[in-house]
């Protein structure tokens, strides 16, 4: 125990908890700076174009978080698990490595989306989708490099440039967004571009900054990038079935809405989901910073006191949100004044429909991580594997019968149905008599 006790003295001296709170908190920084971006991209957008415009951009938008699922689980957390652990002294080679990988893989698909958005340009002439699908497969490469180098800088350690290459990220683009706005240039094409070229800004200066934009040295021992490619697909490929089963619960609504109702529709559903998003983030953000410690209880055979944290968790998210809830049934029509300028008036009312969500998510964020803390991620999955049929069939029937309300209610519904078998997938195998310190019988 004493040498224990030493061992601990040496790790959290107060040099390193220094170091670890500014990294702490430049991560912090970091998230805020990206989430702060997509918000006011989307805001922006949704307040300056038409509906039908900022329909086409919300649903090129939600063809692009389909795809950067992928990137994720294909570059992004192999990446951070694979490079510390196996290449902590090559980790500039890696990263060369990884930048091939994405070049590959992300042109590829950059040049199908190309090809649709010609094809789509003939079939139907003057569609603003068109715009949006062009603008999209051209900008895609380089919005997913300046992912894929932000992550890069929390491999090395080094949160703060991330920070710096957010924070040039979202000055440029904001700024750009107005210069557009201004001439009267603002499309869906431009925006995309605008956001292509604030990556290529940022995904430069990130890259600079870890030393990768030199050419790399004889002395430096190589890594071959197909040997990294298959190190990503063996950790990621049982993450991308739950990857696009989630895409399919959380964006078919989107979809469907433009095919159903038009590209005004979907614009509109994306513009009032807006403040909904914020905290849906804000959630998700608390249920990583708590993960943590849920994996330290499991890993004491602190059970109960896992299970206490879990419930505490969801009980203080769901409470939040139904505050955020109750406010945006208050003052729903202030807030799209305030937002967008009345222009979205008469769809208000959908705010606080969509602000359900958040309590949804909050509802399920405690008892999600425990079963993530518990070494049980296949049951998110499972969650999934319900939420998108869940989703898929509740947005066409009540788009039928509501039109554009049932829309909403069908989002709401499919996160609804995740939560409740991440609720009872919690109850079974963590709250189960069978349950003992770390283990099930």
């Amino acid at each position: 125990m004493a040498v224990a006790e030493r061992a601990m003295g040496l790790l959290l001296t107060p040099a390193k908890l220094r170091v670890w709170g500014w990294r702490s908190a430049m991560s912090l920084v970091d998230q805020g700076l990206t989430s702060g971006a997509g918000f006011a991209v989307n805001l922006l957008l949704a307040r300056w174009m038409a509906p039908e415009v900022y329909g086409a951009f919300a649903v090129a938008f939600a063809g692009f978080l389909f795809v950067s699922g992928f990137h994720n689980v294909l570059l992004l957390e192999p990446m951070s698990v694979m490079g510390p652990a196996r290449y902590p002294g090559r980790l500039g080679a890696y990263f060369r490595s990884q930048i091939t990988v994405h070049a590959i893989l992300v042109g590829a698909l950059s040049g199908v989306l190309l090809i649709g958005g010609l094809v789509l340009g003939r079939a139907v002439p003057g569609s603003p989708l068109t715009g949006a699908v062009l603008g999209g497969g051209l900008a895609l490469p380089f919005l997913l490099l300046a992912w894929l180098a932000r992550r890069m800088c929390y491999v090395a350690q080094r949160p703060s440039a991330a920070a710096l290459g957010s924070g040039l990220y979202v000055t440029f683009v904001v700024a750009g967004l107005f210069v557009l706005g201004h001439y009267g240039w603002l499309a869906s094409f431009s925006a995309f571009l605008l956001m292509g070229c604030g990556s290529i800004l940022a995904s430069g200066l990130l890259l600079w900054q870890l030393g990768l934009a030199e050419r790399e040295t004889a002395a430096e021992p190589g890594v071959r990038w197909r040997a990294v490619l298959r190190e990503n697909w063996t950790y990621g490929r049982w993450l991308v079935g739950s990857t696009v089963l989630f895409s399919i619960s959380t964006q078919a609504q989107t979809f469907l809405a433009a095919a159903f109702l038009g590209l005004g529709a979907a614009g509109i559903l994306r513009a009032m989901q807006i403040p909904s998003l914020v905290m849906t983030q804000v959630t998700t953000a608390a249920g990583l910073l708590v993960l943590p410690a849920f994996s330290l209880d499991f890993g004491k055979g602190s059970i109960e006191r896992l299970r206490h944290k879990a419930m505490l968790v969801s009980l203080g998210l769901v409470v939040g949100a139904l505050c955020f809830a109750s406010l945006m049934a208050l003052l729903a029509g202030r807030a799209e004044h305030i937002l967008f300028g009345g222009k979205y008036a008469a769809y208000a009312w959908l705010m606080p429909v969509l602000a359900l969500i958040p309590v949804c998510a909050g509802f399920s964020m405690g008892y999600a991580m425990a079963m993530r803390a518990s070494q049980k991620p296949h049951f998110d999955l499972l969650a999934n594997a319900v939420a998108a049929p869940v989703g898929v069939g509740s947005a066409i029937c009540f788009m039928h019968w509501w039109g554009l309300a049932g829309a909403a209610a069908s989002m709401v519904f499919s996160f609804v149905a995740a939560a409740l078998i991440n609720f009872f997938s919690y109850r079974r195998y963590l709250v189960s008599p069978k349950v003992v310190t770390g283990t099930t019988l």
